[in-house]
């Protein structure tokens, strides 16, 4: 008797495989630097991680504010928790395709914030060019297994719709 997926629980299915490695993905911008801005020069080394603009020099040539790292740590905080969340409403196929459709957003945000925003004004700031690192990267796995996760929900959706109508 084949069994249909309202009867098996998400942690059997294969998007939450999909949803694990993109939280995981997320969580590993908490640890690896986003990219470095080395300089042999005076202009100094700096590091940027997801809680902002680090400086490895003793006596740095500017000073960031707080708040530089604030908005990119909100994301991938966000980043990190909607899928856990996710993963617990497997009950609730619709509203997991609505957070999902959100954390996609999210994760794009985040990429563009990264990738465009902060590595331009961190360049401007310094005159360096970034050496992207691992960090920078985390974001795009990220958005391959949300939207991978996201086809396998919808596949669940439409198959237990079809199983519906032919009652």
């Amino acid at each position: 008797m084949p069994v249909s997926p309202t009867s098996t629980s998400m942690i059997q299915r294969i998007q939450s495989l999909f949803l694990v490695i993109a939280a995981a993905a997320a969580l590993l911008m908490l640890f690896f630097p986003v990219a470095d801005f080395f300089s042999g020069t005076e202009l100094g080394n700096y590091k940027l991680v997801a809680t902002g603009l680090k400086c490895m020099d003793p006596n740095p040539k500017f000073h960031t504010s707080s708040w530089f790292g604030f908005p990119l740590l909100a994301l991938v905080s966000v980043s990190i928790i909607l899928p856990v969340l996710i993963l617990g409403l497997y009950k609730n196929r619709g509203l997991q395709i609505r957070l999902l459709a959100f954390n996609i957003l999210i994760t794009i945000v985040l990429i563009i914030v990264v990738l465009m925003y902060y590595m331009s004004s961190v360049q401007k700031l310094t005159g360096i060019q970034p050496s992207y690192q691992f960090g920078a990267f985390c974001p795009l796995i990220s958005l391959i297994f949300l939207v991978l996760a996201n086809r396998f929900i919808r596949k669940d959706e439409n198959l237990v719709k079809s199983a519906d109508r032919l009652r």
